[in-house]
């Protein structure tokens, strides 16, 4: 635990697949550390942690040497100043002073086991309290491999990216895109015809508007982060004791939930309720801000401090400090209403420079806060996958078997297979028919029953060689058959050798 630092420091050890590897380095770390430089690392593992409170437990004990089970939680331990619940990170305070302790490092193996509310608190819980920590080996590498796997896209952020290395297959997907779609919709709006078609139908034109709209969204991302990013500090500068983290305000940044958001709207308040001393150490803070007119407001506000003789510093026409009530009777009935004090001369000056501030910064947030969403081929530079190895790594192939039966257009993509109004058509598959009429079938089937229905669907009376059109109807009614068989949907029915029995129910 270090007083000294402003901000949560962190770091990545990167190792192969072996957890033996990781031990033993955390284990030469943590010795070489504690011997060489009194730092303590604790190493938590998710076997050890169920909830917040048996993680600060664990963490005091693993640093002060009293060791305690998870069912010990509300046991009280004696720390310097008293009785205290182990759970209390007082007690790791009075340990770290009273030892003379440099730092306490925590170590996180394999978070992604880690309940992801839990290790949210236990970070928030370190960085209220300053503690460094260290997240899991090959962390970073993990989130970007999800990314890369979960949206084959992403390769496009790579530069320089030559027209010709890429598939024709990642156009496409592009054009899949609902931003994609979306943006189409908007230049056909705009009557701009001849761009829509050229993105629709060319390659290369495609391939340098691709470009040359990453680049732009890229910095339109980089600018909404460096909004958060004053958002926090002036936060943090005007001591605003219910102050978000910094990662809870990009993560709504993200969602596009900032832009107007109480938050901002609170933050502004406070800034426009500042008196002229405050107002001088924000603008001091903001000086190396991308908010324009910053130096040239700091100026104006130094000379107008320059020029105030009284003792108190000045006030806005926001402050409270001119705000009061004022009472009146009409009809035998007491009305309250706001009153302000009249301001001074200087106060007025002040009104105004605080104003100006309060614009720009209103400005500012309001052009840098954007929807993500709304950008051009979001998808390709936004990781917003809530659990993206979930659906890499432990694919669905019943689902996807179902949908490629039930909407085979969406897998062939051709017109041939659009659904009728009642969603069978003789132009689909002989599989996804015989799939639309397992699913409005019983339990036990009728084949006869079912041979019928396939045929008035799939059978053709314009040829005149009806045999011969029979035959073909029975030869893709046989392999259907035996495809929904050998995908485990129905089998022959013990009970009734001309029925099948069902084993399969969609959804299920």
């Amino acid at each position: 635990m270090a007083d000294n630092h402003e901000a949560t420091q962190a770091a990545l050890i990167v190792v192969g697949p072996s957890n033996s590897i990781y031990t033993n380095i955390i284990h030469s770390v943590e010795t070489r550390l504690q011997k060489e430089h009194n730092i303590v690392v604790v190493n938590i593992i998710p076997s050890q942690i169920v909830n917040l409170k048996s993680a600060l437990k664990f963490i005091n004990g693993h640093v002060t040497g009293v060791a305690s089970t998870i069912e010990d939680d509300n046991l009280p331990m004696h720390g310097k100043s008293g009785r205290k619940l182990n759970y209390d990170l007082q007690i790791l305070c009075d340990h770290v002073r009273s030892q003379s302790v440099k730092k306490v490092i925590l170590a996180f193996h394999d978070s992604e086991t880690f309940d992801g509310a839990l290790l949210n608190d236990v970070i928030d819980v370190i960085e209220l309290n300053n503690i460094q920590f260290i997240p899991p080996p090959d962390g970073g590498q993990y989130a970007y491999m999800n990314h890369t796997f979960a949206n084959p896209l992403s390769v496009l952020l790579n530069e320089p990216f030559p027209h010709k290395i890429f598939q024709k297959e990642m156009y496409e997907g592009v054009r899949n895109l609902d931003s994609f779609r979306q943006h189409a919709e908007d230049l056909l709006d705009q009557k701009d015809f001849d761009t829509a078609s050229r993105l629709l139908d060319d390659d290369s034109f495609l391939h340098e508007q691709i470009k040359r709209e990453i680049k732009k969204s890229k910095g339109v991302l980089e600018r909404l982060v460096s909004a958060v990013e004053l958002l926090a500090s002036i936060q943090k500068s005007l001591n605003i004791r219910a102050t978000e983290p910094w990662c809870n305000l990009y993560i709504k940044a993200m969602a596009g939930q900032l832009r107007d958001s109480p938050i901002v709207k609170e933050t502004l308040l406070a800034v426009r309720k500042l008196s002229s001393d405050a107002m001088a150490r924000l603008l001091d803070d903001l000086g190396h801000s991308p908010l324009p007119d910053i130096p040239a407001l700091l100026d104006d506000l130094e000379q107008l401090q320059t020029a105030n003789k009284g003792a108190e510093p000045l006030r806005s026409e926001h402050d409270t400090h001119y705000a009061g009530l004022r009472t009146t009777i009409v009809s035998h009935k007491v009305e309250l209403s706001k009153q302000s004090a009249s301001l001074s001369k200087q106060d007025l000056s002040y009104s105004k420079i605080i104003n100006r501030v309060n614009n720009i910064l209103e400005s500012y947030f309001q052009e840098a806060l954007v929807t993500p969403q709304e950008l051009f081929l979001y998808e390709i530079l936004i990781y917003d996958f809530k659990s993206p190895h979930r659906e890499v790594f432990a694919a669905k192939p019943r689902h996807a078997m179902e949908r490629a039966l039930s909407s085979p257009r969406d897998y062939l993509g051709c017109n041939c297979c659009k659904g009728t109004q009642h969603g069978l058509s003789a132009t689909h598959p002989a599989t996804s028919i015989l799939y639309q009429l397992f699913l409005e079938s019983g339990a036990i089937i009728n084949t006869s029953d079912l041979w019928s229905a396939f045929n008035t669907i799939v059978g053709s009376e314009e040829n005149e060689d009806e045999d011969y059109e029979q035959e073909r109807t029975l030869a893709l009614f046989s392999q259907a058959l035996a495809e929904l068989k050998y995908m485990g949907m129905i089998t022959s029915s013990r009970k009734k050798a001309d029925h099948l029995a069902k084993i399969m129910w969609n959804g299920l």
